[in-house]
């Protein structure tokens, strides 16, 4: 699982990720980011509706925005996987296999 994002709790900026397929970008164009899945250690589930999307489809860049409250220290490391879906409602998995980790720090 590699570690994608190292942030602090309670980190509401933006966070931004190159989602890759055999070690190059995606190419989004045409796809939609359809969720954005994230759960934390101890087996929480991450609200992101409407917090996710493409900064740029062609570039296969990605992004989140959290809430306040969405890490925790106390859970972390948490997983990331991001739902994409074609024209023809194919699915697609970023990452596919094992999970991408966010770590998260404590504020104090």
């Amino acid at each position: 699982m590699p570690v994608v994002a190292r942030i602090t709790e309670g980190r509401t900026a933006r966070l931004t990720f190159t989602l890759l397929s055999d070690g190059s970008a995606v190419n989004g164009t045409g796809i939609t980011v359809s969720n954005l899945y994230i759960t934390g250690a101890g087996g929480q589930v991450v609200d992101t509706s409407s917090d996710f999307g493409w900064v740029t489809a062609a570039s296969g860049t990605a992004y989140y925005d959290p809430d306040a409250t969405d890490f925790d220290a106390k859970q972390s490391p948490y997983r990331i996987r991001f739902e994409l879906t074609d024209g023809s409602g194919k699915i697609a998995f970023h990452p596919e296999g094992e999970a991408d980790t966010i770590v998260v720090s404590p504020l104090r």
